[in-house]
């Protein structure tokens, strides 16, 4: 089945990497960029013509999506995509102001319209795997306080945003979700938050998936954008936060393993508590 997906962010490495991947399955991907100087590149990451047909790009500024909801919804109806992927950010520039602007306003205003849009279906999330208020259950202290120090030491301001949209993100779904099993005209929602650790431009490889040991390791982008491609295709993907490292296990089997068995890595965080 063919599927449209919108892709905030389109010019980011994780994003170009994933473009490519969505196009081989032969689905449409409408890919979001800030410049017309961007425009080639997006459009030279089409495989053959057929994809070409397939690529559309939509140079829009995420600045317009900070002030509100409104603005977000107005992009979805304009290209209606049934998948949302974010993977887009302030990317340090601008200061502290546009961090919190982009990664937590803009994101949460484009949840929030999709959750409320009954053409979208799936929403996909590129976080980080130390974005949590918790240590949870199945890390050790090492793990937690390396965390800790990402979090209020090295990318403070980071963190406060994109806790902040994960949250949402899971917030949304559940309400979402809610509302589908009472109305028949409304349908189910996935809200997958991608949580990889330490980026790295290596060739994509075997995963560690799920609930990972913890928060220190790497993971290339190239996976990255190999697990946003395999979570976004499985047919019973469902909402859930999803930590990534490098690892052992093939990509593909590890996916439907965590699908398989409902794998959450959000247990215990404050946000299930709504």
């Amino acid at each position: 089945m063919s599927h449209h997906v919108l892709l905030l962010g389109g010019h980011g490495k994780v994003a170009r990497l994933l473009t490519p991947l969505l196009l081989q399955r032969a689905w449409t991907v409408t890919s979001v960029i800030r410049s017309p100087d961007q425009v080639a590149t997006i459009e030279a990451l089409a495989p053959d013509a057929a994809a070409r047909k397939n690529l559309h790009v939509l140079v829009h500024s995420l600045e317009d999506l900070v002030q509100s909801q409104d603005q977000a919804q107005k992009l979805l109806d304009q290209v209606r995509p049934d998948y949302v992927v974010w993977s887009a950010g302030a990317g340090g520039r601008g200061g502290p102001a546009r961090t919190l602007a982009i990664d937590r306003d803009a994101a949460t205003h484009v949840i929030d319209a999709a959750a409320a849009s009954a053409f979208v279906t799936r929403f996909l999330m590129v976080s980080y795997v130390s974005s949590r208020r918790a240590k949870p259950s199945w890390w050790d202290d090492a793990n937690w306080a390396a965390a800790e120090h990402v979090n209020n030491t090295v990318l403070p301001t980071y963190y406060k945003a994109k806790i902040a949209a994960d949250e949402a993100l899971y917030r949304a779904s559940v309400r979402r979700n809610k509302s589908s099993s009472s109305s028949s005209s409304s349908t189910a929602f996935a809200g997958i938050n991608l949580r990889p650790g330490t980026l790295t431009d290596e060739p994509a490889g075997p995963v560690e998936l799920g609930r990972t040991k913890g928060a220190r390791g790497p993971v290339s982008r190239a996976t990255v954008a190999r697990a946003a491609d395999l979570l976004l295709a499985h047919p019973d993907t469902k909402t859930a936060w999803v930590d990534l490292l490098d690892g052992t296990e093939d990509p593909e089997a590890a996916v439907d393993r965590v699908v398989r068995n409902h794998v959450d890595a959000i247990e215990g965080e404050p946000v299930t508590k709504e």
